[in-house]
């Protein structure tokens, strides 16, 4: 690592973020290993659909599989954050709670409400209420490991699912692929690391995103969770704002805001586009992307590609999440903030606890 990045991390990482975001790979494996203690299965069969519930980083892997299995799964497939549940949830609802802390106060009011419904209920949890609830009513419950920040373990709960999911009968999640992924993604990332070299991308990004605002611009069929694990991290980790929009859907309204009106224009050079690009976006997203870079270029704006690697959409997937989470924390040291730090949050969380 060069000596000021070297240095950085080791006056503000002191919580280790970093080895957290590296273990991202065997984390997932290890999540697939954990279904397989738990001895959880779930059944599409049985259900009529599957609401997976949770928030922030606890969320997350939900988004993730909902995109990447959109095709395979063959019931619809809800990821609800909030406290209320959809009206369709009933007795032949398969309810997933998911919070890591097991402590999300909008996850256990869901939860309960779902067992009022009659719902099958799976948690996963690493312990607090949620897992007590599990223990007391015999629901089936993947235990993850304690002493991370939620975001900092999405590998479990994605290994978690992609496990469930194969024996459920999706065959694009299958251990041997998904072992293959993971080592493409930890072979990828050995370069991430080398800070002082000109193949280290995520520093090289991090470096031009410092100072700006980063706008995320993704593909709803492909990397529109992508984007919003980018924007949750640059948001926790690099303690900055950052919005995301998935095209085509940006097409229709937010293109609009780049129209170079002379009382907002000056704000154009603080901006920052990252456009996620799969190379098996359709041809039409494709080119309202190439289209869409053009005009924000011409705006005077600047716009970063990001495009997928990998040989697999999900192991192109993984590459992005894995690649955001190092530009996130990077960011973090550039910015020189403790990128475990959330205290807004905890403020947050210590004012509703005082009104509850």
């Amino acid at each position: 690592m060069s000596d000021h990045i070297k240095k950085s991390i080791q006056t503000l990482d002191t919580s280790d973020m970093l080895s957290k975001i590296l273990e991202f790979p065997d984390q997932i494996l290890r999540g697939w290993e954990i279904a397989g203690e738990a001895r959880v299965t779930i059944h599409f069969q049985k259900h009529k659909h599957v609401v997976f519930c949770g928030m922030g980083g606890s969320a997350i892997a939900g988004d993730i599989v909902r995109l990447l299995y959109a095709q395979d799964i063959p019931i619809p497939f809800v990821v609800q954050r909030g406290y209320r549940l959809p009206g369709f949830v009933d007795s032949q609802s398969l309810f997933i709670a998911s919070s890591y802390s097991g402590n999300t106060e909008e996850t256990l009011t869901s939860t309960n409400d779902a067992v009022d419904a009659g719902c099958s209920i799976l948690c996963i949890t690493s312990g607090g209420r949620l897992m007590a609830m599990a223990q007391e009513k015999g629901y089936p419950v993947c235990s993850l490991p304690t002493g991370y920040p939620p975001r900092g373990a999405l590998g479990y709960s994605l290994g978690v699912l992609f496990r469930l999911f194969h024996h459920a009968g999706i065959e694009a999640a299958s251990q041997k692929t998904i072992e293959e992924v993971v080592s493409f993604i930890k072979k990828t990332g050995e370069d991430w690391i080398k800070t002082h070299t000109a193949d280290c991308l995520p520093l090289h990004l991090a470096e031009t995103i410092k100072g700006k605002l980063p706008l995320i611009y993704s593909s709803a069929e492909r990397t529109e969770a992508v984007g919003l694990r980018w924007k949750a991290q640059f948001n926790e980790n690099s303690k900055t704002h950052a919005f995301c929009q998935a095209f085509p859907e940006m097409n229709h309204n937010e293109i609009m805001g780049w129209d170079g009106r002379s009382d907002t224009q000056p704000f154009y050079p603080h901006l920052i586009m990252l456009l996620l690009r799969d190379p098996e976006d359709s041809s039409r997203i494709g080119l309202r992307m190439d289209v869409t870079k053009q005009l924000l270029e011409a705006s005077g704006s600047e716009v970063l590609e990001v495009r997928a690697q990998g040989p697999s959409v999900l192991s192109r997937m993984l590459y992005l999440i894995h690649l955001g989470d190092l530009v996130s924390f990077y960011l973090a040291m550039l910015y020189g903030v403790d990128p475990t730090e959330i205290q807004n949050i905890d403020r947050l969380k210590k004012e509703l606890a005082r009104s509850s």
